[in-house]
């Protein structure tokens, strides 16, 4: 009975004191709305969203003098920072049946225009290259947000000549009765500064130490520069033994030599993965599935060792398994860095296939040992080799077809030794996601006796990407040759289409046919590709981010352009095939997954737009 009255005293006094109450939402000193007048440089849609006010509305709250003060600084400030030194803000309060409406009357004044002066210049630096590095402009608007954006590049600048302790000190002086903004920007440099001693952390393998050594950009007694730190952890990372990698310089006082600790956390040298996947072609499905593992032994942590394994099978869109294309491979390699001398790197790779094509099936061995180094820049990649393929060729066909694909593919045994150079240059901001950049591959191949083989050839496929922003916008464009010039291996005929090709087509289907009757109760006349010894891709891209809804939403447009002829000669480049198309993509785990769809301009289909329909489903960029 006491805990009963206990519950009721209790109720009532949380009665007299209201409880918690829920806002009135008929209360006449809530607020209804916000206004902004006079406002001709900043548009009212940008300011109102930024003020406190803005989430009374939705709760339906009275105002709170406090927070109107705040959000009438907080509109001032945005003028400010634009250079209306003359500003003035002045709220208040227009009531009205549904509530009250907080009124902001601006008066702008006069924006200052920008003059920029640099002072306390070190003689390594000129003003120029400082002048490039501040995005405001003399005789323009001032602007606060590009005003401080200059200050990490000039102490950067500054770094690179050597200034370690560099400081920048920059203000701006207003001026309003002569509408100019004085933005300052005063390099404090400090002592010119050297690289010290450097001490290694974090692995306990001395030739790992060694390879670390070798891949400093810096040695005691340079001149200290970001630019040399930046460039040894990118090559740190890029050996794939260490999961962290730190550089640290020692910049206490004002002491003129600059120690740097390197720690590095090894990471787990060895590796098991696996994957598969459904593939669609106007034409064809595939599913494939790939198992692969590297390992590092302990004893010998520059080499890894790797097997790689992958199981496909392509069916066409009727599902007619006597139409199938098994393809497996199977690759075996070691790779060794720094062999002979750092940034050397040695690989040896064995490897089988068993390939079903349109018109062939394919069962080949072969052996690869190449050299990669850097050619005095970490951009600047060069590769020269050796190769000796085995390979026998059987038609999948009609027994009628044999003699036209034995004909114009040469179905016979083959044995091909060559050797193998490319050059690649690769000045990409992202290899992953470029924005800005140019990237040049260049192999070449050179078949010949010497090399162990029956086939004397040249083959040559250069390729060339570039990419550049327009604002939110990435125009990439992209120009591949080939050619091959003697005798023709089967295996490394051109052939295009599909998703990083020429997307008016589907994958392999842009290549040199052969027609033939197949003989059978239909006395349709057919064809298959053959693929040929000459190539011309070219193409075009706009791709930007469309927004985000939950994950990033992008688009792209393109005009893809290509040929493959039999032979080089052939090639004309007035005579291209064509497509246009779009598309959308998306990024999930890190992955840029892409859906395309390209039409046919010219070297159209008979049957209407669907059948000059290309779709294309791919993980990454086109190029």
């Amino acid at each position: 009975m006491r805990g009963f009255v206990a519950g009721l005293v209790c109720a009532a006094i949380a009665a007299a004191c209201g409880g918690a109450q829920k806002p009135d939402a008929h209360r006449a000193d809530r607020v209804a709305g916000i206004r902004i007048e006079g406002n001709h440089a900043l548009a009212s849609d940008a300011l109102i969203p930024a003020l406190g006010l803005h989430d009374t509305i939705e709760d339906r709250l009275a105002i709170d003098p406090y927070q109107l003060a705040l959000d009438t600084d907080r509109i001032r400030t945005a003028y400010l920072k634009l250079g209306y030194f003359e500003v003035q803000v002045t709220p208040k309060i227009e009531p009205g049946p549904a509530g009250q409406t907080v009124v902001f009357a601006v008066r702008e004044g006069r924006r200052s225009m920008t003059a920029v002066e640099i002072t306390g210049l070190p003689p390594e630096l000129s003003r120029e290259q400082v002048r490039k590095l501040i995005p405001l402009v003399d005789g323009a608007g001032f602007d606060y947000d590009q005003y401080d954006l200059a200050k990490e590049p000039l102490r950067a600048l500054a770094a690179n000549a050597g200034y370690a302790h560099a400081e920048i000190r920059a203000s701006v002086k207003a001026d309003p009765a002569a509408a100019i903004a004085h933005a300052r920007y005063e390099i404090v440099p400090g002592p010119r500064c050297r690289f010290g001693a450097v001490t290694i952390r974090g692995t306990p393998h001395e030739v790992l130490v060694d390879a670390i050594k070798g891949r400093l950009h810096f040695a005691p007694g340079d001149p200290y520069s970001l630019t040399a730190l930046t460039e040894t952890r990118t090559e740190l990372y890029a050996l794939g033994r260490f999961s962290t990698v730190q550089l640290v310089p020692k910049l206490d006082g004002d002491t003129p030599v600059v120690d740097v600790a390197i720690t590095v956390t090894e990471s787990v040298w060895n590796e098991y993965h696996y994957g598969g996947g459904l593939g669609y072609e106007p034409v064809t499905y595939e599913a494939r599935v790939r198992l692969g593992a590297t390992w590092v032994p302990r004893a010998v942590p520059k080499l890894t060792l790797g097997a790689d394994a992958q199981l496909a099978e392509t069916l066409p869109h009727n599902f007619d398994l006597n139409q199938a294309e098994p393809k497996i491979r199977a690759l075996i390699s070691a790779q060794y860095f720094d062999l002979f001398r750092p940034r050397l790197t040695g690989r040896i790779e064995v490897g089988a296939d068993d390939q079903t094509v349109e018109a062939y099936r394919s069962i080949s061995e072969h052996v690869r040992v190449s050299l990669t180094s850097p050619l005095g820049v970490r951009w600047l990649q060069l590769r020269v080799g050796w190769v000796l393929e085995h390979a026998t060729f059987h038609t999948v066909l009609d027994d009628n077809l044999n003699p036209l694909i034995v004909d114009a593919l040469g179905l016979a045994t083959q044995l091909r030794g060559a050797y193998e150079t490319s050059l690649t240059m690769d000045l990409r901001d992202n290899p992953f996601d470029p924005r800005i950049g140019l990237y040049l591959y260049v192999p070449v191949s050179k078949g010949t006796r010497l090399a162990g083989g029956d086939l004397s050839y040249i083959e040559l496929t250069p390729e060339i990407r570039g990419y550049l922003p327009l604002g939110a916008t990435v125009l990439a464009a992209r120009f591949r040759f080939g050619g091959i010039f003697g005798d023709v291996p089967t295996l490394d005929r051109y052939y295009s289409g599909g998703t990083s090709g020429q997307r008016g087509y589907s994958d392999r289907q842009l290549a040199p046919r052969v027609v033939y009757d197949p003989m059978d109760d239909t006395q349709a006349i057919e064809s298959v590709v053959i693929g040929g010894a000459g190539l011309v891709e070219t193409g075009v891209e706009l791709r930007r981010l469309l927004g985000t809804i939950g994950i990033p939403i992008g688009g792209n447009v393109f005009l893809d352009g290509g040929d493959v002829t039999r032979a080089v000669d052939q090639l004309r480049l007035p005579h291209l095939a064509w497509a246009a198309g779009a598309g959308i993509w998306t990024r999930l785990g890190g992955l840029k997954l892409r859906v395309d769809v390209g039409y046919r301009l010219n070297r159209q289909t008979p049957g209407g737009v669907l059948d000059n329909l290309a779709p294309h489903i791919g993980i990454g960029d086109a190029y």
